[in-house]
């Protein structure tokens, strides 16, 4: 089976879910003995990530990459007032990477085009033009749900009209992108619900984020331990909801935590830090900034804090932490889509009283960290092997009908 993933940024390196996501569905595709070909947006900002890409994934892929200017420019955000399109949208389509797609697809055969973002259904005119592929569309998330989450925070009034516009054309585009495609992949049970209502003929089916769990066979389990408790955030900080998440638990969280437990301290890390946080730092707050490798920044840290107040989809960084025996405390919004149980595989809070209680649990018992990490090690290698994800991917694509043809 040969199969064209259309990227809406360089799958590496794994900062964040979107692009945890991309890599590891294309490795596991690839070592279900798929032929996989990716197709990248190469945005300003991840630029320089395309000289680290590894090797092994680059031969795999047969990795391209495209230029494309997906920066936010108020001019353009202006202009697109006047259009009927979302300006969420229209930034990631250029003539460059849609030249770069008519060559690929016009050269050789694709059973299977995937693409890896609502954005990218941008490009499906011309999927269908020079294709007689089955267009599968795995969104990361329920893009306008998550936008619209964003809303309920602190925003200045103009800009949250004018995001309110943004939102209502993203939703739109996702209904129609959503009956367009043969057929969704949906990471998350929440996503195939909301999915299903926006295109109840579209075949559906939901598929994790898969795990490759081969990183960890060596890793030393109990090492996070020895400095035992460290309470940790680590997440990509250029995404609004944990920089929002982030600021809500240093300014209204700690303080209260600090009323029980006055040795307190919480180290937070990911790309693009802002600089606010660098400047609220001290001896109960420490930024690390950006991390080269996530997995050794895991190892010797125990408790994960994620203390999403908006978003969607599922969390990256909370799959990999489970599948590292972390102890994870989250809300209910940052552990949406994984089946957890609460007080068995994972701690849930969702107010500052909560966050309390489940923070002075860990830090009086390193058993009960324990017990919580394992239990989570064990659900996230039962639901989210890459091997079993891609399984999962290549027997939906055999069920799926081409719904347009071309000519």
């Amino acid at each position: 089976m040969k199969i064209l993933l259309l990227c809406h940024k360089i799958p590496y390196p794994l900062h964040d879910g979107g692009a945890y996501s991309i890599f590891h569905t294309a490795m596991g595709l690839n070592l279900r003995g798929a032929d996989v070909k990716v197709l990248a947006i190469n945005t300003p900002k991840n630029k320089n990530d395309a000289f680290n890409i590894p090797a092994d994934f680059r031969d795999r892929t047969r990795l391209e990459t495209s230029g494309v200017d997906t920066r936010l420019k108020p001019f353009k955000a202006f202009i697109n007032l006047f259009t009927s399109r979302s300006y969420f949208v229209e930034r990631f389509f250029s003539q460059d990477y849609n030249n770069d797609l008519i060559r690929i697809i016009k050269s050789e055969a694709f059973d299977i085009v995937q693409l890896e973002h609502v954005y990218m259904c941008l490009y499906l005119d011309t999927i269908r033009k020079y294709s007689n592929s089955k267009v599968i569309l795995r969104p990361q998330n329920v893009e306008n749900k998550v936008w619209k989450s964003v809303l309920k925070n602190k925003i200045h009034p103009i800009k949250k009209i004018y995001l309110s516009i943004a939102i209502t054309r993203l939703l739109k585009f996702e209904i129609q992108m959503a009956n367009k495609v043969d057929g969704i992949i949906a990471i998350s049970q929440d996503d195939n619900a909301t999915f299903q209502l926006y295109a109840p003929n579209t075949p559906i089916v939901t598929v994790p984020i898969g795990f490759d769990f081969r990183k960890i066979s060596d890793d030393n389990y109990y090492r996070q331990f020895t400095q035992f408790p460290v309470f940790y955030h680590l997440g990509s900080m250029d995404w609004l909801p944990n920089v929002q998440g982030i600021k809500w638990f240093i300014e209204d969280v700690m303080p209260y935590i600090r009323n029980t437990y006055p040795e307190f301290v919480f180290r937070i890390a990911g790309k693009k830090m802002p600089e606010w946080f660098y400047q609220h730092q001290n001896s109960h707050l420490i930024v690390d900034g950006e991390v080269k490798e996530s997995i050794n920044y895991h190892k010797d840290k125990s408790v994960m804090v994620v203390p999403l107040l908006s978003g969607g989809g599922l969390r990256a960084k909370i799959i990999e932490a489970m599948a590292l025996g972390k102890a994870v405390i989250s809300t209910t919004v940052g552990a949406e889509g994984i089946p957890y149980t609460d007080q068995e595989n994972i701690l849930i809070a969702n107010t500052r009283e909560e966050f309390a209680i489940q923070i002075n649990k860990c830090k009086s018992s390193r058993e009960f960290c324990q017990r919580i990490g394992r239990n989570a090690h064990l659900l996230a290698l039962k639901h989210y092997d890459f091997n079993n994800t891609a399984e999962s991917m290549i027997r939906f694509y055999h069920t799926v009908p081409v719904k347009l043809q071309v000519g």
